[in-house]
């Protein structure tokens, strides 16, 4: 059964729980955050001094794609998906700049919310490309960037195109910033896949037919590779942290989704869970965290997600009514 907006305010919210558990302990070693957290690793928000459970990047970027399709899809204001999200990633680096813009872009305004002015240590490849205002293409790459910076930011394609639509969106979108291949295939895949959530299509059965999708590009087979072992090793008695070890760390864009898958099949119906193995490991936490939230808010809706966490989540406000424009634009 086709998901409703209901899932994609889900996928939006989950994945900034992610983002907000994996922040505090992104630089940490394993051993660290069990240390410090108990062998259960990282179960609860971790507050500011204001009682809030911050976000970082990974949410930032993912709330200026959606700004850039509604200014696509609903307002037409550019004649290209990638050409509206890159003007949408500029607001985002001034955000992170310290400049000041007036300009309205959208009758939604990022912008006029203050909490997404605050730098949480972005992404050096995203910050530098940005700066120099020139926007990267698939055939034309800027870079040789494969950083997870460019698939942590495009769940937002899958709800809104069908899933081959959504495969070049999110390589698109991901090139602007990140010229390697694997740096936006991976982009490229985890839009495709969620497409397919978000059409109803079961988890194990989008993860399937992604791969099978990434292997007509002969440039994706390491992607491919890590994917199948994340579907092996969701379904072997190996620990959690064996698996995310052999995966990798996540800074890179094919290990930061293969991560997010493994831990949503194996607790694919406990997103608690998942996110807490998400983020608990060497590596890019938040990221980590950010994209399984993606995915299994996408697929179990809003009532896996913790009433708690919302009333605390930095960005419930603004998803929240972010979701309700989108919904009352696609009645209209």
């Amino acid at each position: 059964m086709k998901r409703t907006i209901e899932h994609f305010k889900a996928s939006l919210l989950a994945g900034a729980v992610g983002d907000a558990l994996g922040w505090p302990v992104e630089f940490r070693s394993y051993n660290a955050i069990i240390e410090e957290n108990g062998s259960s690793g990282v179960t609860k928000l971790q507050l500011n001094t204001q009682g809030i459970a911050e976000i970082t990047d990974d949410t930032q970027m993912t709330l200026f794609t959606l700004e850039g399709i509604v200014n696509h899809r609903y307002l037409k204001k550019f004649s290209s998906l990638n050409e509206s999200v890159f003007q949408s990633y500029l607001r985002w680096y001034k955000t992170q700049s310290g400049m000041i813009v007036s300009l309205l872009t959208a009758d939604f305004d990022l912008m006029s919310y203050t909490q997404l002015f605050h730098r949480r240590a972005p992404g050096l490849t995203c910050t530098t490309t940005l700066a120099k205002g020139i926007m990267g293409t698939v055939k034309t790459p800027i870079n040789d960037s494969k950083g997870c910076g460019g698939v942590m930011r495009v769940a937002p394609i899958g709800y809104f195109y069908d899933k081959d639509l959504a495969y070049d969106y999110g390589c698109a979108c991901a090139a602007i910033t990140h010229g390697h291949p694997l740096g936006y295939l991976s982009a490229g895949a985890f839009a495709y896949m969620m497409s397919l959530i978000f059409d109803g299509v079961e988890l194990k059965d989008s993860v399937l037919q992604t791969i099978s999708k990434l292997e007509m590009s002969s440039l994706a087979k390491r992607q491919v590779s890590l994917l199948n072992q994340a579907l092996i090793l969701a379904e072997s008695d190996q620990s959690d942290i064996q698996c995310i070890q052999t995966l990798g760390e996540g800074w890179v864009g094919e290990e930061a989704l293969a991560i997010a898958v493994f831990c949503s099949l194996r607790y694919s119906n406990d997103l608690i869970k998942a996110l807490s193995v998400s983020v608990t490991h060497d590596g890019d936490s938040d990221s980590t965290g950010s994209i399984t939230g993606n995915i299994l808010g996408a697929f179990l809706g809003m009532d896996a997600i913790k009433e708690e966490w919302l009333k605390v989540l930095e960005v419930t406000e603004i998803v929240i009514t972010f979701c309700n424009y989108v919904e009352q634009h696609d009645k209209s």
